[in-house]
């Protein structure tokens, strides 16, 4: 944590869980907020000048693979940090399908240690059956002790509603989120692209877009139950929702009050399966890109608020693995360094930058209990400072991730990190330190 007083100047604070939108000051003390608006330096500070740029909550990200322990060749915990600020991240959530399993409470206290003095936060976890196998449920509260911020299935789908009902009273009972990969494997079938895609991908296996609405519908009937014998109403987080199927099984789903939200990532609200033509297996992801229509239904149902957020699913693999055959190569993209500008570029006649800001950062405290999201004094100094003007050419040999899987490569787009803090810590940038 950085001890010392520190002053940026005169730059845009921007925070959506205030509605605060104004030129100003902040003043960090001990790492923390400690004050807002034309703040005095103190004789000691460093100040750093933020004329035309943008001071917001450092973005959070709640679906996040960093591949270590297990997978180093693919990204390791610093590697993926260091990618995560460059994007303007202060925050990831780090999924638990890695090599041990994050199944147990000594793996994410080695998680814990691994992840000492990184770019930025990294928090775990844990995953909802042993070695992610279906079967046997993990010791949820003892995850919970060991310091996860949530329980999922992610990759490896609960396909029973009887099962996915056990996971949410279990989860309920710790009172952590259970993440849910919504996918119904006999209708999935293993297809590496969208049904729409057929197309874009002669001979290629696809899979149907019901697969994942068919999944909200049965997280839905165990939700019911679950409620009926927890002791607090279960929290159901939906990952990755990608088509209208999906968003309307979701919208039944909220209108029956359960406590439920979801997200989305950039990649479905910017791309839809004709990217298989150009990236091949670098625009091959779990669950599809899908339908112009699937497209313009995920954007609906952000802007209105039945998707409450955005998170990366960034997932690096290696440039041998996606040069395989578009059947044979892993699924997943990266998306850390990309997420900001690309949804800033794509989104700028549809949201606001207070809106995408909120999307990414303030919601995602909110929904899932972390610290950041928010400018107010007392609250950690978690900060994305962004010049949001600036051009820029998406070049995956530049980033920070190993990870070069990535459908946005040459697009130009604009919004630049220019520096993160991570409770007064610098986690990344290129403002000068000193007084000036």
């Amino acid at each position: 944590m950085a001890t010392e007083a520190q002053l940026i100047q005169g730059g845009r604070l921007l925070d959506p869980a205030t509605g605060r939108d104004e030129i100003g000051d902040l003043l960090i003390v001990e790492g923390r907020i400690a004050a807002l608006g034309q703040v005095e330096a103190p004789p000691s500070a460093v100040v750093r000048q933020a004329a035309n740029l943008v001071v917001a909550p450092g973005l959070i990200d709640v679906h996040v693979h960093l591949r270590e322990p297990g997978f180093g060749h693919k990204e390791t915990i610093t590697t993926g940090s260091a990618a995560a600020a460059a994007g303007g991240f202060t925050t990831v959530c780090a999924m638990p399908n890695t090599n041990p399993v994050l199944d147990r409470p000594e793996r994410i206290a080695d998680l814990w240690a691994r992840a000492e003095g990184t770019a930025c936060r990294v928090l775990p976890i844990g995953a909802a059956t042993l070695d992610n196998r279906n079967e046997t449920f993990a010791d949820f509260e003892a995850l919970r002790e060991a310091g996860c911020v949530a329980i999922t299935d992610d990759a490896f789908p609960l396909q029973r509603s009887e099962q996915m009902a056990d996971a949410l009273v279990r989860a309920a009972e710790v009172d952590l989120p259970f993440i849910a990969h919504c996918e119904v494997r006999g209708l999935s079938a293993g297809g590496a692209v969208d049904a729409s895609a057929g197309s874009w991908a002669p001979g290629v296996s696809t899979q149907a877009t019901l697969a994942e609405a068919a999944a909200i519908r049965l997280w839905a009937l165990a939700y019911e139950r679950a409620a009926a014998r927890a002791s607090r109403l279960p929290r159901l987080h939906l990952a990755h929702l990608s088509s209208a199927l999906g968003v309307e099984a979701l919208r039944a789903l909220k209108a029956a009050e359960a406590r439920v939200s979801a997200e989305t990532a950039p990649h479905y609200l910017t791309l839809d399966s004709s990217a298989v033509r150009r990236f091949g297996a670098n625009a091959k992801m779990n669950p599809p890109l899908r339908s112009p229509e699937d497209v313009a239904a995920i954007r609906e149902a952000l802007a209105e608020g039945t998707i409450d957020c955005l998170a990366t699913d960034h997932a690096p693999h290696t440039p041998e693995e996606k040069a395989l055959p578009l059947d044979q190569a892993p699924f997943g993209v990266i998306g850390l360094e990309t997420a900001l500008a690309v949804c800033l570029t794509a989104l700028a006649s549809e949201a606001p930058l207070a809106t995408l800001v909120g999307w990414l950062s303030t919601r995602p405290a909110e929904l899932f209990g972390l610290p950041g999201g928010t400018l107010t004094v007392g609250a950690p100094a978690d900060l994305v400072i962004l010049d949001p003007g600036a051009r820029w050419t998406v070049s995956p040999d530049a980033f920070h991730s190993k990870g070069r899987n990535c459908p946005f490569a040459g697009r130009e787009v604009y919004g630049r990190v220019c520096a993160t803090f991570v409770a007064g810590r610098r986690g990344c940038g290129v403002m000068a330190d000193g007084n000036e």
